[in-house]
């Protein structure tokens, strides 16, 4: 038998869906040798497209034994470890591929995108400094680089590293704002300046540049343009979910637990129930046995399809928070649930008024929102994130301006973020009248 070609034809069947063909034939291929690392790669992506992820992780461990240079396979396994959820030991494969091929781009995004949620990152530090030292034109492994240097709590030496990312112009990242975003945090604020200036000067209609570029200004900004948060979030839609598991982030449990609390003491689930800002959805699941019907809105397409995957949404509505709530809506709400939406509007009156004409008597909105702790500024403030933090007191006073009482404020720590921990409030806010039980 010609092993080479037995594999070939293994692999066409496995890529043309005939999995008994390739399985076969993979078993044609080690039959005759054993300790082949293609055949054993691939056999274990079969026993993973199985259902046997254990099965496949043994196999593609076994097959790099044989060829420990076969980035693919690292990046496969990794993979497959992610969705073991065991991502200190993904990552290490991640890392391990662009070691074997610096210029793997599919496993830098992987880097990219569980580098934040780490726990082993004093291991990969000095990795991504012998690929860049090797590699000094890499624009993923400064980037990475300098994400783990930051993360690592070395300021200067991320910010140097992030700037030598900017050097490698525009076009070559997904999302040429972040570095902005990063170099603000770190004390580069005339950099990310320069930088976004630029880009908005190349492209005018660059919704995100110009917001940005505002933000990182400070210019006097009510709320964040629909589309700037539309684009937003349409762009990273599919990753959305990995990225915010992987900063810890906990609001959408936090909220649920006061949705939990408050039904606990109702003889009957909620009536009519509104996700403001609902995105993939992550808080609906959480609080779907609490509602008799589940409605969801956001201004993203790409969110509202991750979302509506999902089969817990009675409706999913496209469109702008205070004006949905303005509009004729076919019900009143018991309960508003509103989960990281309220840090993308600065002026929280309107938003306020609107909803309280939205709830009907006794119904109640239970929010999240980035909290402002300083009482002598401003009542609320855009961060070089492009996100507004807000005080206690201005909550309380928006909330009792438009009629609702103010009730149960906690602190809580939202998530993990640039090696930081971003605190923020869970508030309740009622619509006074007696409820329906």
């Amino acid at each position: 038998m010609q092993i080479d070609a037995r594999l070939q034809e293994g692999i066409a069947a496995h890529r043309s869906g005939n999995l008994e063909g390739a399985l076969a034939a993979y078993k044609d291929v080690l039959t005759a040798e054993p300790e082949n690392a293609d055949g054993l790669h691939f056999l274990g992506l079969l026993h993973f497209e199985a259902g046997k992820p254990d099965n496949a992780v043994q196999l593609i461990r076994k097959s790099l034994e044989h060829n420990a240079r076969n980035a693919a396979a690292c990046n496969n396994l990794g993979n497959i470890l992610k969705l073991g959820d065991r991502p200190d030991e993904a990552l290490d494969a991640y890392v391990r591929a662009v070691e074997i091929e610096p210029r793997h781009e599919e496993a830098w995004s992987n880097i990219n995108v569980m580098m934040e949620g780490a726990s082993n990152n004093d291991d990969l530090l000095p990795v991504l400094r012998e690929i860049v030292r090797l590699d000094p034109d890499n624009p993923n492994a400064w980037h990475n680089f300098g994400l783990s240097l930051m993360l690592a709590g070395h300021r200067d030496e991320a910010a140097d590293a992030l700037e030598r990312c900017l050097e490698f112009g525009s076009e070559v990242w997904t999302d040429p704002i972040w570095h902005a975003r990063v170099l603000c945090a770190l004390g580069r604020r005339d950099r990310a300046l320069q930088h976004l200036e630029a880009l908005v000067a190349a492209d005018p209609g660059n919704t995100i540049a110009r917001y940005q570029l505002a933000a990182v200004r400070g210019d006097d900004m009510d709320h964040a343009p629909e589309d700037y948060v539309k684009s937003h979030f349409d762009s990273f839609s599919d990753s959305f979910d990995e990225v915010l598991k992987n900063l810890g982030y906990r609001a959408p449990e936090r909220v649920s637990e006061e949705v939990a609390s408050l039904a606990s003491a109702r003889s009957s689930p909620f009536g009519d129930v509104i996700d403001l800002g609902c995105g993939t959805g992550l808080c609906g699941p959480l609080i779907r046995e609490h509602c008799t019907r589940l409605t969801g809105i956001d201004l993203s397409p790409g969110m509202l399809r991750k979302a509506s995957a999902l089969e817990v949404y009675d409706f999913l509505v496209e469109g702008e928070l205070v004006g949905f709530l303005n509009s004729a809506l076919p019900t009143r709400f018991d309960l508003a649930v509103c989960v990281d939406t309220l840090c993308y509007l600065g002026d929280l009156q309107p938003f306020m008024n609107a909803l309280w004409a939205a709830l009907t008597p006794g119904a109640v909105l239970v929010a999240s929102v980035e909290h402002l702790s300083d009482p002598s500024g401003p009542d609320y403030r855009v961060d070089p994130t492009g996100r507004y933090a807000h005080t206690p007191a201005y909550l309380k006073n928006c909330a009792e301006t438009a009629g609702l009482v103010y009730e149960v404020e906690k602190p809580l720590v939202l998530r993990h973020e640039l090696g930081k921990e971003v605190h923020g409030l869970v508030f309740h806010a009622r619509k006074p009248g007696t409820s329906q039980l």
